[in-house]
């Protein structure tokens, strides 16, 4: 999704399709090509180690094997990429600019950097959705629920998202309507947004509808002996399931902060065209997009206390340090039965 734009727009220099270019140059133009290659080059290994070390903590830690966490490690993996993939090509492409030859070179990494962030910024906000209709059926659905919500279809699911965006994405080019692309792109923003928007407003909702029907049958009935699910631990459960949900809102808060000064610079962009002070503007906002990758890993370890452990000892093992594992009971886990991830 970052459109790092810059080239050697002249007349007698080709232009990379129907990309954006400009060639001027200031000072300030300057030092934001050479700081934002320095946080893209340092901030790409934090999105690489954080990202690998959330989907092996998954994966290595049966506790973590939930639905909820199968949608992170999906996430995890949308920002693993990034730092792999599209913060090297932004280096390479602004080291390329600056030395303002091989323009084959600056047209590749440019191509590559708008059509992999396209894909992942798409494929995060679609998992966030996906994790929001989740949290959602997970307080609905109850028994049914691991019936329905199974790691077979969540994977199904956004391997078919990667592939739609990875085909939306080389359209752009194949079709060369820069237009139909940006309505196409910006309406699946909008509408994975407010679907987004819906499902956590739903679920405070039912949450506080709940919240409020046992804390009244606990005050009319209290917790009577022998009962198979005490109201006091339904309570408790619900406590539980809120924190996880609100472990997610932090995400899409995340996300969104980031994305907002990125969607302001496109929309000056319009209005104003592609100037010099929109370019530089455009560098440290893509940056700030990039930066995301790196803050969700510490946004899963802070809020996931099994995560943190788990994260923890992997560490430990790769510096041959042995620790025990402590497990809190707080992973993801359904209001009234089942379970999903808790944080």
């Amino acid at each position: 999704m970052p459109d790092i734009n810059a080239s050697n727009h002249s007349p007698a220099v080709p232009q990379c399709f129907m990309l954006e270019t400009n060639t001027e140059s200031t000072e300030y133009l300057f030092v934001a090509h050479i700081l934002t290659s320095m946080i893209n080059g340092i901030s790409s290994l934090t999105a690489i180690f954080g990202n690998a070390v959330v989907i092996l903590a998954v994966w290595k830690t049966p506790q973590l094997h939930t639905q909820s966490n199968v949608f992170l490690c999906c996430l995890a993996f949308s920002d693993f990429t990034v730092g792999l993939i599209a913060q090297p090509a932004f280096v390479v492409h602004k080291i390329g600019e600056l030395h303002g030859s091989q323009f084959t070179i600056y047209c590749t990494t440019r191509i590559l950097l708008e059509s992999l962030g396209f894909i992942t910024a798409c494929a995060s906000l679609f998992t966030m959705s996906g994790i929001a209709i989740e949290r959602n059926l997970a307080l609905s659905l109850h028994l049914r629920y691991q019936a329905i919500v199974t790691t077979k279809r969540i994977l199904i699911a956004v391997s078919s998202s990667w592939v739609s965006f990875i085909l939306l994405a080389a359209s752009r080019f194949w079709i060369a309507n820069e237009d139909v692309f940006n309505i196409t792109s910006i309406s699946m923003v909008l509408i994975s947004l407010l679907v987004t928007l819906i499902a956590y407003v739903k679920i405070a909702k039912c949450v506080r509808r709940h919240e409020k029907q046992i804390v009244n049958q606990s005050i009319e009935v209290g917790d009577l002996p022998g009962s198979s699910q005490p109201v006091t631990h339904r309570l408790w459960r619900m406590k539980r399931y809120k924190k996880s949900t609100l472990t997610m809102v932090y995400v899409v808060a995340t996300f969104i902060t980031c994305y907002t000064p990125y969607l302001s610079v496109k929309l000056l962009q319009k209005i104003k065209g592609y100037t010099v002070e929109v370019k530089t503007a455009n560098l440290y906002a893509s940056t700030l997009v990039f930066l995301n990758s790196s803050l969700n890993p510490a946004v899963y370890c802070w809020r996931v206390k099994d995560m943190r452990n788990a994260a923890k000892d992997m560490c430990f093992r790769c510096f041959g340090v042995k620790r025990e594992t402590v497990t809190s009971g707080t992973s993801f886990v359904q209001p009234t039965s089942g379970h999903f991830t808790n944080a």
